[in-house]
This record gives structure tokens, C-alpha cells and sequence, in this order.
């Protein structure tokens, strides 16, 4: 449904560049069957845009193993949350801008115990225009909350900025910094200029990232990954080698075997009934 919403927005502000490849997600239905036992999986076709409200789950569940695998290389997690006031000209420079003023915080001495983390830029909208704020989980051991708002807020050319800081060590961060760049029900919600200038913002920007020494565990979470992909494409049977069907191409094929397991020939019969012996009197 919010998909639908966000297609007929974007084709009536005569963007359909942006919104056939949204509308085009979760079609086309194909199964995965595997050769040696023919257990079937059905899967759907997937856009992988970062806005698509279909898609946008799968990626925060993805990437909410990826915060979890990294939690295990924090000793002191802290979730730390920067604003910024509100702006009328969001686009990709100031998402750029944005980061970079993100990244002179972790130069300054406000942010020289801090070990390394995670990042993830979110964005609402209300009347007095787009909402960007930061979500970071930290390695560190202690914040000093009111240093970094005045730090932060001196970096966005603001009289102040309000800045928060909470104890990770329940996990509770894990739905925050690896939620979506937009809720799909937020999304839907915006008018159709709202929608083409957003996106056309965060089409070449990336809105989730690693830095410090969590940066440097990159290769030990790419094998990992690896490890998880291997198991997720091997079936119940052992088996590791699959085909693709189409929806039809796999009911037709179903078809076929059942109507030749129907026409399978019957038993041989004996060619000779036992004979029978009776003892009469």
C-alpha cells in the first residue's frame, strides 16, 4: 500500500524515472528448486532501493546482523543522537555537508576517546522543512554530552544544537541505527515534490557507515557474511545446486511429472496363478 502511495505521488510529479523501477518491485514471483530433492523456494524480484518500503525491512534486517556481529568489538556501547535545525534545501550537498561536519566532530578533542562505531542519517519532514539527524552507536567509555553540543552545533554554524546520550548496553540501539533511512509509512505520507527532492538527495550518498577501529574490521565481517550467504543457499538436504523457474515454468513442470507419475506402468502381473491343492474326503 505504501509503495502504491509513493508510485501515483511520483508519477504526478511527472517523475516516472523514479517510479517505475518502485513500481516494478515484488511482481514477478520465481522459484528456486533444488536438484536433488526438489524442495521449492519462492522468492520475489527486488528493486534493492533504499527508499522502497517493501525492500527497506529486508535491508534494516540485514544490516541489524551486520550491528550485531560489530556490537561484539564494543566493550562500552553508547547511542549517540545529533540535530540539526531544520533546512528548505535538502539535497546531496547538504547530505555531503552534513557528513563531513559529522566527520570534524570525530577529529575534535571532544571525540578523541572515542573508539570507533556506527552511523545512520535519518530524515522526517515537517512544515519548517526536512528534519536530518544522526544516529550513532560509539565505542567509548565516557561523553561529555555538553562539550559535543557545543562543538557540534558551532560545526552546523548553529547557536546550539541539541545533542542525546543514552546507555547502549541493553541493545536497545540496535532498532535505531540500523532502522530506515525513512519509515515507509513517513514516506508515503509526503507530497510528491517532497518525495522527487528527497530523492534525488540521497541518490549518490550513503547513509549508513563504519569509522574508527571498527573500520578496520571490515574483512573479518566481509568472510562472515560470506559464511551466513553459504549457509542461507545450501538446502535441507545438502544440496548446494539450484534452478530458477518462472511461476509458470515450475506449475507446468508439476504438471508434467504428476500426469507422467499417472501414466506410470502398472505391476507386471505373474505369469501363472500358484496352483491350489485341496484334500478332499
Amino acid at each position: 500500500m505504501w509503495r502504491d502511495s509513493i508510485v501515483t505521488r511520483l508519477r504526478e510529479a511527472a517523475r516516472p524515472d523514479l517510479a517505475e523501477p518502485l513500481d516494478k518491485c515484488h511482481r514477478e514471483k520465481s522459484v528456486m528448486q533444488c536438484c536433488s530433492c526438489r524442495a521449492a523456494r519462492v522468492f520475489w524480484n527486488r528493486c534493492e532501493l533504499k527508499h522502497c518500503p517493501i525492500c527497506a525491512e529486508r535491508l534494516a534486517k540485514e544490516r541489524r546482523k551486520t550491528v550485531e556481529w560489530w556490537t561484539k568489538e564494543i566493550h562500552q556501547p553508547k547511542h549517540l543522537v545529533l540535530t540539526a535545525l531544520n533546512t528548505t534545501n535538502l539535497c546531496a550537498e547538504y547530505f555531503l555537508w552534513f557528513k563531513q561536519q559529522f566527520a570534524k566532530l570525530r577529529r575534535s578533542k571532544c571525540a578523541r576517546n572515542w573508539r570507533g562505531g556506527f552511523y545512520s542519517i535519518e530524515t522526517t519532514w515537517n512544515e519548517s522543512g526536512a528534519h536530518v539527524h544522526l544516529h550513532i552507536l560509539l565505542d567509548c567509555n565516557w561523553v561529555n554530552i555538553s562539550e559535543v553540543a557545543i562543538v557540534w552545533g558551532r560545526l552546523l554554524q548553529q547557536e546550539f544544537a541539541i545533542c542525546k546520550i543514552k546507555d547502549a548496553r541493553d541493545k536497545s540501539y540496535l532498532a535505531e541505527v540500523a532502522k530506515y533511512v525513512v519509515k515507509g509509512s513517513e514516506l508515503a505520507s509526503w507530497t510528491g515534490s517532497k518525495l522527487v527532492t528527497f530523492l534525488d538527495a540521497i541518490a549518490n550518498v550513503r547513509m549508513f557507515g563504519v569509522f574508527g577501529t571498527l573500520y578496520k574490521k571490515r574483512a573479518e565481517l566481509r568472510d562472515w557474511l560470506d559464511t551466513l550467504r553459504s549457509l542461507r543457499n545450501k538446502c535441507d538436504c545438502g544440496c548446494k545446486t539450484f534452478r530458477v523457474l518462472d511461476e509458470q515454468s515450475f506449475e507446468w513442470q508439476e504438471i508434467v511429472r504428476e500426469l507422467n507419475i499417472g501414466n506410470a506402468p502398472p505391476p507386471k502381473i505373474p505369469a501363472a496363478e500358484p496352483q491350489l491343492s485341496f484334500a478332499l474326503k
